[in-house]
């Protein structure tokens, strides 16, 4: 196997566009670490429960924490695949260290593909205050950053599309970080 540059490849895209499971599997092909900022400050908050995660007062810690993170994560020694939550994407300091330590990955992947990728089982509800109307928070979280793409186009140095096999988008992430 090829000695890899000690350089860190953060991955950005819609929620379920594949970045967990690609950068994951790539990681391992290649044999470097993989990292999730949503579930180390998950972990670091200790945010247990999906509800917890709407209270008013841990949205910005817990945004506040990712950035802490990202930090963290851009000092480590060697080679890493780092997956970033799509909010990073629009916060001025995230994207300033991404650019500035790294190459940002778009995992682009088409809309309608994400939200047929939702998980019956996954699926977290919300019940709207006035109306009653049960809320579907992956389904919404998909529409609203596909509303968002120009800024992950914009902030990437190179994208991958992912509307194929799961196989194809780890081969082309690995193909990408070996050179």
């Amino acid at each position: 196997m090829t000695e890899l540059k000690p350089k860190k490849y953060f991955l950005i895209g819609i929620p379920n566009s594949g970045k967990s499971t690609i950068g994951k599997r790539a990681a391992k092909k290649l044999q470097i670490p993989f990292y999730n900022t949503d579930k180390l400050a998950y972990e670091r908050l200790n945010l247990d429960h999906p509800t917890r995660l709407f209270l008013p007062s841990n949205v910005r810690r817990l945004a506040e924490e990712k950035s802490k993170l990202l930090v963290e994560l851009a000092k480590l020694e060697g080679c890493a695949i780092i997956e970033i939550w799509p909010e990073s994407v629009l916060r001025p300091f995230d994207a300033k260290v991404m650019k500035k330590i790294g190459t940002i990955i778009y995992i682009k992947r088409e809309t309608k593909l994400a939200l047929a990728g939702v998980k019956e089982g996954s699926r977290m509800f919300l019940e709207h205050m006035n109306t009653g109307k049960k809320i579907d928070m992956q389904s919404e979280a998909i529409n609203l950053y596909s509303k968002e793409i120009h800024h992950f186009e914009a902030l990437a140095d190179l994208t991958l599309e992912n509307n194929g096999s799961l196989n194809e988008a780890v081969e082309k992430l690995a193909a990408i970080i070996s050179g």
